[in-house]
């Protein structure tokens, strides 16, 4: 769990990195906006499965669901959070940033195959 952690957030400041270098300092504040919003909410998540498993000492199938739900709250607030105190944001930045930090996890899942 830790390594899907360290993965996504790695990967969102390389994209913020080159966010900077193609659009500017914006852009590059937009990519880490968006790398928080990714990054916090899976945070959450997985400090909740591992509070449940220290509990119940196992995963209940219920936990998973609640904490799913609530890592896409987190997720939603983040982004209207986001958009609504920082006014200059780039949206397109944020957007392809968001999606490719959600993604992140297929490279990791290729790496361990290999």
């Amino acid at each position: 769990m830790g390594r899907v952690l360290l993965w996504q957030s790695a990967f969102a400041i390389i994209i913020a990195l080159i966010a900077v270098l193609i659009g500017g300092v914006p852009s590059g504040i937009a990519a880490i906006l968006a790398g928080l919003c990714c990054v916090i909410p899976n945070v959450c998540f997985f400090a909740g499965l591992f509070l449940a498993q220290k509990i119940f000492h196992k995963i209940i199938p219920a936990t998973f669901f609640v904490m799913e739900f609530l890592k896409i709250a987190i997720s939603i607030l983040l982004v209207i959070l986001a958009f609504w105190f920082y006014r200059d944001i780039k949206w397109i930045a944020f957007i392809v940033s968001y999606i490719l930090i959600l993604k992140s996890y297929i490279l990791l899942l290729l790496k361990l195959k290999s």
